[in-house]
């Protein structure tokens, strides 16, 4: 070793046992500093603070990125395909925008057609990322066919091959990939008007279909389906075929791939949390590997755009390997580095709360991160309690604790509910009480004349036009 390096060893030593001598509990801190905490069913924002476009997509990890693809639409009459984006990130929270690895420019064929539920894997064998997605023209659902493209790397400008139905033959809609442990792969769609669903072998190159090798639950009307494999076991998730409107996600198990396939048993709440499925990624770590069941809460169920689509997050919690479950994270947290989720624990607090008991569980109005994201908590928490300051005598402004800042909705601004600095003390800060009846009442803005609802677990969270008198619009202020 000779003086220079020697030299340079000694300085650093002698740095490291400084820092733990001054300050050595920063180091355990250090240890512990990949969690994440997500705040569940909201459109999220990438590092550049854009909302992150990738609404019913999928996840690939390769080395210390986790890439995220998913759909973006156009805003024509038909909602048509626009592109694909890809994120990365390391955390699984913090989302760089990558590239538009295809978009309506990439071929003829993608200049007026819908493109849904995109997932890559990759072929070792030819070097090649595959992208395969499900493939309509641009105004109807009636082609119901699988396209396929193909990349160098991973984030490059995919080049688009083909669209078909399988075999050319089966209708293909709600569509995943899967690759087995030795390579094999299977494209995984929902057939015959979406009343099968059939799991089919990829060529060796994974460019094509190889062989239908399994047609599961036949009459059932299972879509959205996502696939892992655990302890031996394959584990596939889907949900019912109700169009926007959200219902019972589903699984099954079997331990051949091709035979052998369990009945369908419920997961989640019968509204799975008011989402749907789009892919399973396993989130490998030092202490253990967790399960990141990726859903979409599709704006389409609330009369919205598909690009104001919300994202939930769910963890799978294997109780056994023939028992799967799944619970309501209102906060997730996700710590990538040791492959821990939970639920994330808040400090109880006491005070005036919003609440909606329709559900499973009862939860409350809640906005976290300084009024970036709104959701509704099972934990009655500072970020849940408000502070009810009088106007007139009947209207009133609404103070979250935690914050100081009050309740707020601009009516021009697409009715997204959120916090405002307390300088603010106009109409679009106050509300006053409808009696609903029943003990319940109902939020009125003063400057819209509107009612502010919201489903259990936060979805629909907005103003609404006083002819909504369903339970959605409804609340417990205590």
């Amino acid at each position: 070793m000779n003086k220079a390096n020697w030299s340079m060893k000694l300085v650093a030593h002698l740095f490291v046992a400084l820092f733990v001598l001054l300050g050595g509990t920063n180091v355990v801190q250090t240890a512990t500093a990949a969690e994440q905490v997500i705040v569940n069913a909201n459109q999220w924002k990438d590092t550049s603070g854009n909302p992150i476009q990738a609404h019913a997509g999928g996840m690939f990890k390769e080395g210390g990125y986790y890439y995220w693809i998913g759909v973006e639409r156009n805003f024509d009459t038909d909602w048509t395909f626009k592109q694909i984006n890809m994120y990365r990130s390391t955390d699984l929270k913090n989302w760089d925008y990558v590239n538009t690895i295809l978009t309506q420019n990439s071929s003829p064929d993608l200049n007026w057609c819908k493109i849904e539920r995109p997932k890559i894997i990759y072929n070792a064998a030819t070097s090649q990322y595959v992208l395969w997605m499900h493939y309509e023209e641009g105004s109807n659902y009636n082609l119901a066919q699988a396209a396929v493209a193909v990349s160098s790397s991973i984030d490059g400008n995919y080049t688009f091959l083909s669209h078909s139905r399988p075999l050319n033959t089966y209708m293909s809609r709600d569509a995943t990939l899967f690759k087995d442990d030795d390579g094999t792969a299977y494209f995984i769609s929902s057939a015959n008007g979406n009343a099968d669903m059939n799991i089919y072998r990829l060529t060796s190159d994974y460019l094509n279909i190889d062989a239908l090798v399994a047609t599961l639950w036949p009459g059932s009307y299972r879509e959205a389906p996502a696939m892992i494999k655990r302890n031996g076991y394959y584990y596939l998730l889907t949900s019912g075929a109700t169009g926007w409107s959200y219902n019972q996600a589903k699984y099954a198990y079997s331990t051949n791939i091709a035979s052998g396939w369990s009945s369908l048993s419920s997961i989640g709440s019968p509204s799975t949390y008011e989402s749907q499925g789009n892919y399973i990624i396993p989130v490998i770590g030092t202490n253990e590997t967790s399960y990141l069941y990726m859903a979409d809460r599709h704006a389409g169920a609330f009369g919205e755009h598909f690009n104001y689509g919300k994202y939930v997050w769910h963890e799978l919690q294997f109780n056994s390997n023939t028992n799967v479950s799944m619970s309501w994270y209102p906060k997730i947290a996700i710590n990538a580095a040791t492959g821990e989720i939970h639920k994330v624990t808040q400090n109880v607090d006491t005070g005036l709360v919003i609440k909606k008991d329709f559900g499973m569980e009862n939860t409350f109005l809640s906005i976290s991160y300084d009024g970036e994201y709104p959701y509704m908590s099972t934990i009655i928490s500072a970020e849940s309690t408000w502070i009810k300051e009088d106007v007139d005598g009947t209207y009133f402004r609404l103070k979250q604790k935690r914050t100081g800042k009050y309740l707020y909705n601009d009516p021009a601004a697409d009715n997204k509910v959120s916090l405002v600095d307390p300088t603010w003390n106009g109409p679009n800060v106050q509300w006053k009480l409808v009696d609903a009846g029943g003990g319940y009442a109902r939020l009125e803005h003063r400057s819209s004349g509107m009612w502010l609802r919201s489903y259990p677990y936060g979805a629909g969270l907005s103003l609404v036009d006083t002819s909504n008198t369903g339970n959605h619009t409804k609340w417990l202020v205590q």
